[in-house]
């Protein structure tokens, strides 16, 4: 049985407690968040040990891996003291607040020999699993065009808004967007040159932007993601595929499905809600990397793949300030 601390019960930690819950061949035996009400109340759900205290967290309990859902300037700090004890470290997206701090961790996880992870989920979601799937019969042609769309409300919940401060989220173009960034990069090839648009937050709580990025395959991508919309509002998320010979379209908002639409004709492909709980996209990227620890090898989303994804991210900041596209 592979024994996991979690750390932060926070909106990702109770989505990481519930996918823990699904999975047979792990079993969270510490949570530690500083909020005493919250991490015990966790605590007590799973059976587990409550700590306030991290570093006494990891000096008096005998875990295999850490999994860090906290706010994205503290990755470093957390990740490097866990593999420090080589503790095997799953985080959430994205990988670090700035390169360096993404390189440190990658480093130090090759020096101590444990594995690490980050959390880019979107790999796991059903419809865009599909999408890749029927690119790669060709069915569509060479992939020419992709548009991913992310939008919602601000995230107003988080501990001491911490959104709010660009400085420790990096605002949607790092917290939000790098879902659909490392989704491109990882299936249809890297990136060359970024340009974006954004406010920027200079308005607080509302965020909106536009990235286009041109792959150097020669694929172009547009890419749109806003913390904008009104409190309450249902987030969404979509993408267009389009090819040589026809296009893949999905809404996650107007139905579970995609609309292939083929040069010589239409048809839609449904795309089932998951059937059981072990299907959820995040129990079954907690249970890939759970597997890569078992079977000591590399997990599927590596610490180096997110960096690729946070590359484009800072890029995209960049290119916001200055008004000029940022060649990488």
């Amino acid at each position: 049985m592979i024994k996991v601390a979690l750390v932060g019960c926070g909106t990702m930690g109770r989505t990481h407690a519930q996918g823990y819950r699904n999975i047979s061949n792990a079993q969270v035996v510490a949570v530690c968040d500083i909020q005493e009400e919250k991490g015990r109340s966790m605590a007590e759900s799973l059976g587990a040990k409550y700590y306030s205290d991290y570093e006494k967290m990891l000096e008096e309990i005998e875990v295999d891996i850490v999994d860090l859902c906290i706010p994205t300037y503290m990755h470093k700090e957390f990740a490097l003291k866990a593999m420090d004890l080589k503790r095997h470290v799953f985080c959430e997206k994205p990988l670090a607040i700035t390169e360096e701090d993404g390189l440190s961790m990658i480093t130090k996880a090759e020096e101590m020999g444990v594995k690490f992870s980050v959390g880019h989920v979107v790999r796991f979601f059903p419809a865009y699993k599909k999408a890749v799937e029927t690119v790669e019969t060709g069915r569509i042609g060479t992939p020419k065009l992709i548009r991913t769309t992310r939008n919602g409300a601000y995230p107003s919940w988080s501990w001491q808004d911490w959104y709010s401060n660009y400085e420790c989220s990096g605002g949607p173009l790092l917290d939000l967007v790098i879902h659909d960034f490392d989704w491109i990069i990882h299936h249809f090839g890297d990136v060359e040159r970024v340009f974006a648009k954004s406010l920027n937050g200079r308005i607080k709580g509302q965020d909106h932007c536009l990235v286009t990025l041109r792959l150097k395959n020669g694929l172009v991508a547009h890419v749109e993601g806003s913390w904008a919309y009104p409190t309450g509002a249902r987030f969404g998320s979509s993408f267009e595929i389009v090819g040589t010979s026809g296009q893949i379209e999905y809404d996650s908002i107007e139905s579970s499905s995609i609309k292939k639409q083929i040069n010589d004709g239409h048809f839609v492909s449904t795309i089932e809600n998951p059937l059981k709980p072990s299907d959820e996209p995040y129990t079954q990227e907690l249970q890939e990397f759970i597997n890569a620890v078992i079977e000591d090898r590399p997990p599927t989303i590596t610490g180096s793949q997110a960096l690729k994804a946070l590359k484009v991210a800072l890029a995209a900041i960049e290119s916001s300030k200055t008004g000029k596209s940022v060649q990488l």
